[in-house]
């Protein structure tokens, strides 16, 4: 399935629309709770958001051209707030690239080298369906240690977006 520029606009729109409402819903946690050990892929709420921001700087880099060999510090983002500026920064970036590509740019060769070396090739338009994707995978993770935290997730399905004028 390749996507038009204008279907990868409304989807980054869509991702981040769910990542500040999912942003929203940690915004209840104590600093305590927010780095609690949870479970999970990451082990923490925390965790689980500095990946997020950290995978989608990782891709962005990528679709500039460049092969960052490993993912941020996560220690970059140990508070809330910080998760927010850091995030929001690659998200705007995510942003203008998104929105200035065009249908011969979503089909071009996207070659990159993974963390362990290995070179990979795949198309531009793929990789913003990955990214997607992968971002709704942990926004689900987080809402489910809100929930263990006791905490209720805002929910962030599709229609509740469209629902908002998206």
């Amino acid at each position: 399935m390749m996507l038009t520029p204008s279907d990868a606009s409304r989807l980054f729109a869509y991702t981040r629309w769910a990542s500040g409402k999912t942003l929203d819903s940690a915004e209840i946690l104590t600093p305590e709770e927010f780095t609690r050990a949870a479970g999970g892929s990451f082990g923490s709420v925390q965790a689980t958001f500095a990946h997020l921001w950290g995978a989608d700087w990782v891709w962005l880099e990528r679709w500039q051209g460049r092969s960052p060999k490993a993912l941020p510090d996560p220690k970059r983002v140990p508070t809330l707030a910080t998760v927010r500026e850091e995030w929001g920064a690659v998200q705007n970036a995510q942003k203008e690239f998104v929105e200035g590509i065009t249908a011969e740019g979503m089909a071009a060769p996207l070659v990159y080298q993974g963390f362990d070396g290995k070179t990979f090739h795949r198309t531009i338009g793929d990789a913003f369906l990955h990214v997607a994707n992968h971002g709704t995978y942990h926004r689900g993770q987080i809402a489910t240690l809100l929930r263990q935290l006791g905490k209720t997730p805002v929910s962030t399905d599709f229609f509740r977006y469209v629902d908002a004028g998206g």
